[in-house]
């Protein structure tokens, strides 16, 4: 893991580090806080929360595709694909590196809203839902990275979801007040009912772990797809 480690640009320096696990969550935090004062007129608590937690995820998405594209840029994957297609170690590695930037996001962003006086429930919500939202994030994040396997653009997917994660995740207002197309929209992700536990307690967590398991399944099968397109493109690999 050491090595993985070494391969995400964010942890190359103290600077990275901390734009990646405190400045970039802070802002996204701030933002969506001050857009939800204009309407409330107080600061909403569990927006802040929701907003770390899902950060947290995001990170874990961006890491797993940071990982296997630094791959594909060294050829590894080539090499990966001829002699081990389904190395648990290569992608297991991968997966806790990801799973484990995610977490501790979370974790040092809640510390620092406790200081700040966070309700108590809503950070052990946020704490207990944490592993479920760097679990769909490495997921999603996986898919995104194979789809663009053969792009020339390795992150084009990554940045569509990336983009939309926040309005389908409901993490300013929950999506149960969304409009019907926009309901619909977001049940296509693995975020919503896991932000809705952590702001108000509830949600349907099962059907975000559904969703999960069918990422999950695309995605394995769109690697086998792609491990044969690069096979019969033979001439590619040396």
């Amino acid at each position: 893991m050491k090595v993985q480690f070494s391969s995400l640009a964010y942890l190359q320096n103290w600077r990275t580090r901390f734009v990646y696990f405190l400045l970039m969550p802070i802002i996204s935090l701030s933002l969506l806080i001050l857009i939800n004062a204009q309407y409330t007129n107080s600061l909403q608590w569990p927006v802040a929360v929701a907003t770390i937690v899902l950060s947290g995820g995001t990170l874990a998405m961006t890491s797993i595709a940071q990982l296997f594209v630094m791959d594909r840029n060294l050829k590894i994957d080539l090499e990966m694909v001829v002699n081990r297609p389904l190395s648990l170690h290569y992608w297991g590695t991968k997966v806790a590196t990801a799973m484990l930037a995610g977490l501790v996001l979370i974790g040092i962003n809640l510390v620092l809203l406790s200081v700040f006086r966070a309700p108590y429930l809503l950070i052990i919500r946020a704490l207990t839902m944490s592993p479920i939202i760097v679990v769909s994030g490495t997921i999603v994040g996986f898919f995104s990275a194979i789809a663009a396997w053969q792009n020339n653009n390795p992150y084009f997917y990554l940045n569509i979801v990336s983009a939309l994660a926040t309005i389908v995740a409901g993490t300013l207002i929950l999506i149960d007040h969304y409009p019907l197309w926009l309901r619909i929209i977001s049940l296509f992700f693995p975020f919503s009912q896991t932000i809705k536990y952590v702001v108000v307690g509830s949600g349907k967590l099962y059907i975000d772990l559904g969703i999960d398991a069918i990422w999950l399944l695309l995605g394995i099968v769109l690697y086998r797809v792609q491990c044969h397109t690069v096979l019969k493109r033979h001439h590619q690999i040396w």
